[in-house]
């Protein structure tokens, strides 16, 4: 890996993690079925149009935080 992109990652240090935080709990609910969030779990099973909203949610929140730390390395001057 680029170690400019190295020091970009430690330099945006929280970003970087909420996006590691996110990749690992997507495969959790997907595989396990279950959302787990603030208002109680929502299990696929007996909700499935709210988990799959909710997983979108994660989704675009995932995309969203990615492109904006991808995005602002090929911004700065490196």
């Amino acid at each position: 890996m680029n170690p400019a992109f190295i020091t970009h990652l430690q330099h945006n240090w929280p970003l970087a993690a909420a996006v590691a935080g996110l990749l690992i709990y997507l495969p959790i609910v997907l595989v396990g079925g279950v959302f787990y969030s603030n208002q109680g779990s929502i299990v696929r099973t007996r909700e499935p149009e709210r988990y799959w909203r909710w997983v979108a949610r994660l989704l675009i929140l995932l995309l969203a935080a990615s492109t904006v730390l991808v995005g602002s390395y090929f911004l700065s001057k490196h």
